[in-house]
């Protein structure tokens, strides 16, 4: 294989395992490892600098943990688009490089101690390796945090951050006879609530070894399907002409080929689950032989790359076989099971991407013909809007410091990062190297507005999928209006925190109709008071609910959201209007047992 197919199938792999992370929040992008962050400079005098101290320990043992990595970094939360007491939701976010906040690490008791914080509003957050990222004031691992507020010269030395132990998965696989099986990956499926429908998506993976052995870490508790993938090489198998081409294919653990016969493995926090072994089946395999046309220059086949995905409702596995690109456009995909496909072509040049897809189905026969043309990327100009008068404590904000994404509707076919629009002072702004497929416009409203409509051509698209599949075009528009509405709220008298961890709760905001594509609900924490404030609603009627512990990717499902309705009544937000609420706390043990009604999966 060359060296460029290689490179470039080793991005698509990193690529899709970070969507599968992304598409669980799509506020915030989360997953990997955090940068450092950027100190700021001094903006106060010395005796009005802060210092924020306090304890990791481990939140199974309670004891403590030298060597973790504490965060302090500067949040959005008082005046960003979430809100005031708006946490971390799920796993902790990338710290883009350059972020502002401070750094330090824990001593031999656990301790940590930071001096000259800059006042402001900040979250505190902890990694370490064997251990699931902590976030001061969740619950638990995948919870949302509060945020921190220091006054000039604050000191706050009772901060605490309990961390969860990774759950790992180990195993071997093996043939029908029972030995090993060299070489292949190991990924582990977790079910996954995200725009009102149910995905099983990639959460960790790792090489089998030359023992059949595989080890997947740093898996939080949870319900997960496994499935070992043997590498598929065209020199593997049986090469006699006219004799049946047997070989490995995917199989989920047990020994099952089809999804529906996997059983699930359920791990608990710190769990070890040996054992989780695979038989993996052998089975007859075909050819996909075919032509791509529309490489952009004779030599474009080197950085190009062609794959089979399995085309399974609901599930996102990728790379069932691939192959090279010859000179003349051709391709043979060897080892290829009986089942429907998706035949992928990703092609590269500097930062433009090139696709093509085709649907196929495979069944006791090799498949000739077929044809895939590659779709050159397109563009998007488009403008924003600012409608109605600001408030007169509201800045009117710069069009420049807009920013706007094209979130990838489908896993399947998507390549690099999400097209991102740049904007002019005057509102404008293009979006370049589209390809084509199913989008959501993501972008967050300005402080004191919200966002209104998103317009292409004569379609409104706010809260749908935004079709390119035959091409971008027309023009996006986006309305930003002035005045937007505002929850502000608390626990009642009951729940109230008394100002340490204890008093966070999971707050959900829940408009009265979600969006066509299942958007819509906004999920935040209380600060330790159980205090809480949402700005920037656009006006409606909403439910709001506060839970001892929840989890945002749970609350991307309907049927929860339906049994939850009388748990709240319905309230009206107008705009300019900031509404009062006191919501009760409901329990831990009442809302795993809607999870049980409805069979779902809280992670």
């Amino acid at each position: 294989m060359h060296r460029s197919v290689l490179r470039l199938a080793f991005l698509f792999l990193a690529t899709v395992v970070g969507w599968a992370q992304i598409v669980t929040t799509p506020a915030i992008a989360f997953g990997g490892q955090a940068d450092d962050l950027a100190a700021p400079e001094p903006n106060v005098p010395p005796e009005q600098r802060c210092v924020v101290a306090g304890r990791v320990t481990n939140a199974l043992t309670g004891e403590p943990l030298r060597k973790a990595t504490v965060r302090l970094a500067s949040s959005r939360g008082a005046n960003g688009p979430m809100g005031r007491g708006v946490g971390i939701m799920g796993e902790p976010r990338n710290f883009a490089r350059g972020e502002q906040g401070y750094s330090t690490s824990t001593d031999s008791d656990g301790s940590f101690r930071i001096e000259g914080v800059n006042p402001g509003t900040y979250t505190l957050s902890a990694t370490r390796t064997g251990f699931l990222s902590a976030n001061f004031g969740a619950k638990g691992p995948n919870q949302a945090g509060s945020v921190i507020q220091l006054a000039p010269g604050q000191q706050r030395a009772d901060l605490s951050l309990a961390m969860t132990p990774q759950a790992v998965i180990t195993g071997k696989v093996i043939d029908p006879d029972g030995d090993p099986v060299a070489g292949g990956m190991v990924q582990v499926l977790a079910p996954m609530w995200t725009r009102g429908k149910l995905l099983y998506s990639p959460r960790g993976g790792n090489q089998i070894n030359d023992l059949g052995e595989y080890r997947i870490s740093n898996l939080p508790p949870g319900k997960y399907y496994v499935f070992a993938q043997a590498h598929n090489n065209p020199q593997t198998g049986n090469a006699v002409s006219g004799k049946p081409d047997v070989r490995p294919v995917r199989t989920f653990y047990p020994s099952s080929v089809a999804f529906a016969g996997a059983s699930p493995v359920e791990i608990i926090a710190g769990q070890d689950a040996s054992g989780i072994d695979i038989r993996m089946q052998s089975a007859q395999t075909f050819h996909i032989r075919g032509q791509v046309n529309g490489l952009a220059s004779d030599s474009a086949h080197e950085r190009s790359m062609i794959n089979v995905s399995p085309r399974e409702e609901g599930m996102i596995v990728f790379n069932s076989g691939q192959s090279n690109i010859h000179p003349d456009g051709s391709f043979d995909i060897a080892g290829v099971a009986p089942g429907a496909y998706y035949v992928n072509v990703f092609s590269m040049s500097g930062r433009i991407r090139s696709t093509a897809r085709q649907a196929v189905d495979v069944g006791e026969s090799d498949l000739d013909g077929v044809v895939l043309t590659i779709t050159p990327p397109a563009s998007i100009k488009g403008v924003a809007r600012f409608e109605g008068t600001p408030s007169a404590n509201t800045a009117q904000p710069s069009a420049s410091n807009l920013h706007l994404s094209l979130m990838p509707g489908e896993m399947i076919g998507m390549m690099g990062p999400p097209p991102s629009a740049k904007f002019s002072p005057d509102g404008s702004f293009s979006i370049e190297n589209i390809t084509p497929g199913k989008f959501y416009v993501q972008t967050s409203a300005p402080p004191g507005t919200y966002l209104k409509s998103v317009r292409f051509g004569n379609s409104e698209v706010l809260g749908k999928d935004l079709d390119l599949s035959g091409g971008a075009a027309g023009q996006l528009e986006l309305i930003y209006r002035y005045g937007p509405g505002e929850i502000d709220g608390q626990l009642d008298s009951a729940h109230n925190g008394s100002g340490d961890a204890a008093g966070v709760a999971q707050i959900a905001i829940v408009p009265e109709e979600l969006s066509a594509d299942g958007s819509g609900v906004r999920f935040l924490g209380t600060d330790t008071k159980g205090i809480f404030a949402v700005p920037n609603l656009p006006p409606g009627r909403y439910r709001a609910y506060a839970f001892e512990e929840a989890n945002f990717g749970a609350m991307q499902n309907p049927e929860l959201l339906k049994q939850l309705e009388s748990k709240s009544p319905l309230f009206e937000v107008k705009e300019n209007e900031k509404k009062q609420v006191q919501l009760p706390l409901i329990p831990r043990d009442e809302l795993n047992q809607i999870y049980a009604r409805l069979g779902v999966q809280p992670q």
